[in-house]
């Protein structure tokens, strides 16, 4: 799959076209997030529930730790690129799609790396890499209003009759359908926050005993998508940011070098850069050769299997409506650019979001072929997901690896002999044909 052109001017020559910082602003505090608030009111109507009862932006059914609260885009440099205007609304969403997280020292704070994409109008795409970290809050007020929050909470629990009682640190373990289409898989809950099988969580905040910490993210935009070269420099440049040893030179020069220094590869050469630590190398295909795919290839037959892969390839030829489904946001990227890779020499010519943001999910209503992401909740159940047209739809559950076909769905010629092949060639690069369960969030790279 070919980039588009990346622009005009000096940009088009460059590595990365900007650098983003998201997450809390410390300003404007804790601001729910009205579109989550939106489908919350829009489940409960569904359901047959009183919609009033879930206040707008202010749901004090659940925990406040489980809430989605508003981020921000912190800074981005340069401020602008006249052949690549900066979009601050779409990044900040495909940044952090569900917006802040927070959490205690309870939970999991290992990092989090996904990718993304950005069509524009000319057809040409330009990619997002986002490193997503915790840090912690030090902010009086932001403490103190968490704090309010979970009294607000608390006192809900133990006047609702459908929650049972328990202590200020509790949460709701209550998910719907659609919330589950507005989540995000940057950090996916752990068992602490989603509390005990029948029983109320145990999880909370109280600002005397626990450290309070927001998600955070730093992106890189490029106009192709070296998605290995780019994470690498995010996670040294985060390794530098937490250590307690000052990096060689300060952080600002890295960025600046990234930014305006180094160049694109030219066709069919390689890059070696600075990165924090250690250099970091990338390579660009030559006329000739196929395109770059820089997504793990293997990692998708990995996630779907053989069989399934072809079933999906099919519905991609045929053009069909393809939505693919997972907890993360990665995995989304993986399958979306793994197939479309696997096209060449032709191009998907239609709608193509491989991470569709909550407020586009009205996209699912197009008359016209499409390949489109959604993220789950985890402990969803699939048959509550009410998605239109379904019977033209093929739908592909990654973490489950299954896939749903749409109906009178041709076979492909020759299928099990193709399978065969292909099955043999995967076991001669050490790939098992069959779909494996892998680890929702690949460990965070190891640097010396």
């Amino acid at each position: 799959m070919s980039a588009g052109p990346a622009g005009c001017g000096s940009a088009p020559h460059r590595f990365a076209h900007y650098f983003i910082i998201c997450g809390l602003d410390n300003e404007t505090g804790l601001e729910p997030d009205a579109l989550a608030a939106l489908y919350q009111w829009l489940e409960a109507d569904r359901q047959g529930r009183e919609p009033e009862a879930v206040a707008a932006g202010e749901n004090f059914d659940q925990s406040p730790l489980k809430r989605t609260f508003k981020s921000k885009v912190l800074a981005h440099y340069p401020e602008n690129i006249e052949c690549n205007p900066f979009d601050q609304d779409a990044v900040n969403m495909l940044c952090m799609p569900k917006g802040l997280s927070f959490c205690t020292q309870r939970d999991s704070l290992a990092p989090r790396f996904h990718s993304f994409l950005i069509t524009r109008e000319d057809g040409s795409r330009i990619y997002g890499f986002v490193h997503t970290f915790y840090e912690e809050v030090t902010s009086t007020q932001i403490r103190s209003a968490m704090q309010t929050l979970h009294q607000m909470h608390h006192a809900e629990q133990h006047t609702s009759p459908n929650n049972c009682p328990s202590s200020s640190s509790s949460s709701s373990s209550s998910s719907s359908s659609m919330d589950s289409l507005a989540s995000t898989s940057d950090e996916v809950e752990s068992p602490s926050q989603t509390g005990v099988q029948g029983g109320c969580s145990g999880s909370g905040y109280d600002a005397e005993r626990d450290t309070l910490y927001v998600s955070k993210a730093i992106c890189l935009i490029t106009p192709m998508p070296f998605m290995h070269a780019c994470r690498r420099f995010l996670s040294q440049l985060h390794r530098a940011v937490v250590s307690h040893q000052p990096p060689p030179l300060p952080l600002e020069s890295y960025v600046y070098n990234v930014l305006y220094e180094v160049p694109l590869p030219p066709p069919g050469r390689s890059l070696k850069f600075h990165g924090v630590y250690e250099p970091i190398l990338c390579q660009r295909p030559g006329p000739n050769e196929l395109p770059l795919a820089d997504f793990p290839l293997g990692e998708a037959f990995q996630l779907l299997g053989a069989e399934n892969l072809v079933q999906l390839f099919t519905c991609i030829l045929l053009e069909m409506q393809v939505l693919l489904y997972s907890q993360d946001y990665q995995r989304l990227m993986v399958v979306a650019e793994g197939i479309t890779t696997l096209l060449f020499p032709f191009q998907w010519q239609h709608v193509y979001v491989p991470i569709l943001p909550a407020s586009l999910l009205h996209f699912l209503d197009a008359p016209v072929p499409y390949l489109m992401g959604l993220q789950s909740k985890e402990g969803t159940d699939r048959s509550k997901l009410e998605l239109p047209q379904e019977a033209n739809l093929c739908f592909v559950d990654i973490d489950n690896h299954c896939i749903e076909l749409p109906e009178d769905f041709p076979q492909f010629p020759n299928k099990a002999e193709f399978i065969q092949e292909l099955s043999e060639v995967l076991l001669h690069y050490g790939l098992s044909p069959e779909a494996a369960s892998l680890h929702l969030h690949p460990p965070p790279l190891r640097l010396p």
